[in-house]
């Protein structure tokens, strides 16, 4: 068990691979609620630590260019993985499907991404966490 604590500020990240295709939603998401509008399914990477549903951030932004940033607020609504069993947390060290809230609404940097049928598709392009993680990523570039 890993928790935020004893994670390094700047590693506190949700990592984005893709947003997830009808056929991965159709066999591993039977655990999500129906989703809002402002809502989307995501494949994250390997989690920093164990992140509880309900957990709030405040930001978007890419991973190769750190100053591309949306401030939105982010809300792990569910997790699930490869069995499509219903989590109350995103573990540490697992690779995930998420449902995400986003508010106001979606941005473009997330709709943008492909859809993809399962992990490891395609590489981690944005990456999900607080104005004080960005803040430390951005001032050691």
């Amino acid at each position: 068990m890993r928790t935020e604590d004893d994670t390094p500020l700047a590693d506190r990240t949700l990592l984005v691979e893709s947003r997830a295709g009808k056929d991965a939603l159709a066999a591993i998401s039977r655990s999500f609620p129906p989703r809002a509008p402002n809502e989307e399914a995501l494949f994250l990477s390997f989690n920093y630590a164990e992140v509880p549903v309900g957990r709030r951030f405040d930001c978007c932004f890419r991973k190769a260019d750190h100053s591309d940033v949306a401030w939105v607020t982010t809300t792990v609504i569910a997790v699930t993985q490869q069995f499509g069993v219903g989590w109350d947390e995103i573990p540490h060290g697992w690779k995930t499907l998420v449902l995400l809230r986003f508010e106001p609404r979606v941005p473009s940097m997330i709709s943008d991404l492909p859809e993809a049928p399962g992990w490891y598709d395609q590489p981690v392009s944005l990456c999900i966490s607080d104005r004080e993680v960005w803040e430390t990523r951005t001032a050691s570039e």
